[in-house]
């Protein structure tokens, strides 16, 4: 007797929703797909027990015919399509008709429907697949689809589900997420009887503020490009404003939220090291493509989608990202900026002969000499026929009376003298040992690091009382969680105040964060919170990174001599000169040897 059988047609459709129900993010995401191709206004859902207890979701779509409804939940019955050239060109999110049978063979179904014309609505309840009562019910227009005890007769996928509040925060996300793709529709979710998101029909702008706060408004970039028929619109965050993950990215190919593996890439890519090490901007963006041009056919879940030239998308996601930024750069000076700008301590009597012609001795000097409005420090420096900047009267700044009694400079970097900057980045200097390159950006992120760290662990910080709060604009979870960590913004001087929805009040903010920065250096810290749970020490370097991260110079900005002599003195007094707070070198040294080696002089 012969080995090989056909399988059941109930097992057939379990096996089928273990390909397409990974969890009840799964199913709300199926459920929703079928109420926005029913073309509706407005979509509510509703979960207990992270979905596991109960799935409602209802719409004011068009509805299903009282004929059609026992053909709903039967394995690949579908509206969409009739033949392959329908495949092709697909116009709606479900098609291939596996979802509702999926569901209905692991979970028990009720399914309500009215179509317009009609006096009465009609409902089916189905158990194990199967219809086991049929029945009319007063009219109203739309769908209902509840789901009660998923996973009842499968017990085992219970188990790989993860705890029920960890479904609960996947389920907002994904509700989240499709809102986005839909503004034009209005979502209304409710967890165990607690309304947790609601939003109105809006703008594409406003529904992204909507979902993720008032604090983007003014950091996000407009993005708008077309090629060939095709179009890349959206938002991207400016350099300034980013998050330490990519939960913050989100791509849609028209208006279907997808997984593009190449996107991490371009993004990182077209900013550059306008974003620091560990820091991931924010992007909203929609390609608008010919239907012929995707296959969305290609993953039993359609998180990914297969283009027709792989090499056209990237190359429009490339030139709309880049156009945007290049109006947007370079980053302008902020309160940092402003505080190494600050006159520095010098011995007047050494100046003329010090820093040689035209130095900041003379009565001619932007610096030393007469001051002129605004910042006359922040001019471009050149490295053209100077003998050099000297570094001997210079200072090393208001700041470090911190570092105690034992102020000494460090062994590994002495410099003497500076010859400006090149490729808007490095700075030239030498020392007795050899000659420096020195990145602009991350030499100030290590002083500006243990400059925090150092006031955190001495509390030599003050707190400042707000005369107008901050006001942070979050969702309603993201909220209570940050709340319930209080206590930790506290210890580092930082007093939150829940307010009213998602809204948190910023009542005191400590003295170490440049004004101006205060938004988003807490908002960072949110994120890392969220990431681990760092004990004292490493939450007073977490904030310390924060800060370094958002205060520090950037690549391209302009900075002149006395503000890089400045820089320099601070590096030479760090603990680590040589590295940045992410690990990165702030610094590359070239000995006498190795000049002369280079030039065959030994």
């Amino acid at each position: 007797m012969g080995i090989i059988h056909s399988l059941s047609p109930d097992l057939i459709n379990q096996i089928a929703a273990g390909e397409v129900i990974e969890s009840t993010h799964s199913i709300l995401k199926e459920l929703i797909e079928n109420s926005i191709d029913a073309g509706a206004s407005k979509i509510e859902i509703a979960t207990e027990s992270a979905g596991l207890g109960r799935i409602l979701v209802s719409d004011d779509g068009h509805g299903i015919t009282k004929e059609d409804l026992p053909l709903a939940i039967k394995r690949y019955a579908t509206s969409k399509i009739q033949n392959f050239h329908d495949l092709e060109h697909l116009f709606t999110f479900g098609f291939r008709g596996e979802a509702l049978a999926s569901i209905a063979s692991v979970a028990r179904l009720v399914i309500e429907s009215g179509t317009e014309g009609n006096r009465t609505a009609n409902r089916v309840v189905v158990e194990e697949g199967k219809i086991v009562s049929e029945e009319e019910i007063p009219f109203f227009q739309g769908t209902k689809i509840e789901i009660k005890d998923l996973f009842y007769n499968t017990p085992v996928r219970r188990k790989f589900l993860k705890t029920e509040s960890g479904e609960e925060k996947k389920n907002r996300t994904r509700v989240q997420t499709m809102a986005l793709g839909e503004p034009s529709i209005s979502f209304r979710y409710v967890q165990n009887g607690k309304e947790v998101f609601f939003v109105q029909k809006e703008e594409p702008l406003e529904r992204i503020l909507s979902v993720y706060g008032e604090n983007l408004r003014d950091h996000l970039l407009p993005v708008h490009t077309s090629r060939n028929g095709m179009t890349l619109r959206g938002f991207i965050s400016h350099p300034d404003f980013y998050k330490s993950s990519r939960t913050g990215q989100f791509f849609f190919v028209n208006n279907r939220s997808v997984e593009l593996k190449f996107s991490a890439q371009i993004l990182k890519r077209c900013y550059g090291e306008l974003l620091p090490s560990g820091a991931f901007p924010y992007a909203f963006l929609f390609f608008d493509l010919p239907r012929e041009f995707v296959d969305v056919n290609v993953h039993p879940q359609k998180k990914e989608v297969r283009f027709l030239s792989e090499e056209t998308i990237t190359g429009i996601l490339f030139q709309g990202i880049t156009e945007v930024l290049r109006t947007s750069t370079p980053v302008e000076f902020l309160e940092m900026r402003r505080r190494l700008s600050m006159p520095i301590p010098y011995d007047k009597a050494r100046s003329d002969s010090s820093f040689g012609e035209g130095g900041l001795g003379s009565g001619t000097s932007p610096y030393w000499g007469t001051q002129t409005e605004g910042s006359p420090l922040l001019g471009p420096s050149s490295i053209e026929g100077r003998s050099g900047f000297s570094l001997e009267g210079i200072g090393a700044g208001t700041n470090l009376h911190l570092l105690g009694e034992n102020l000494s400079k460090h062994h590994l970097f002495v410099p003497k003298k500076h010859f400006g900057v090149i490729f808007e980045t490095f700075i030239l200097a030498e020392a007795e040992d050899g000659l420096y390159i020195i990145d602009q950006h991350t030499a100030h992120e290590r002083i500006r690091y243990e400059e925090v760290l150092r006031d955190l662990k001495s509390k030599a910080y003050k707190s400042q009382s707000l005369l107008t709060p901050i006001r942070l604009e979050l969702t309603k979870e993201e909220a209570e969680e940050m709340i319930a960590e209080k206590q930790r913004f506290s210890e580092l001087g930082i007093t939150l105040e829940p307010f009213s929805g998602g809204t948190i009040l910023i009542r005191e903010v400590p003295s170490y964060i440049d004004p101006g920065k205060e938004t988003e250096t807490i908002l960072d810290l949110w994120e890392r919170f969220k990431s681990k749970d760092p004990e004292e020490k490493e939450l007073y370097d977490e904030m310390a990174k924060c800060v370094a991260c958002r205060s520090a110079i950037k690549k391209g900005d302009q900075v002149s001599d006395p503000i890089i002599g400045e820089l320099l003195q601070r590096l030479s007094y760090c603990e680590n000169p040589s590295l940045c707070p992410h690990g990165r070198p702030t610094l590359i040294k070239l000995t006498r040897k190795d000049l002369e080696t280079m030039f065959h002089r030994i």
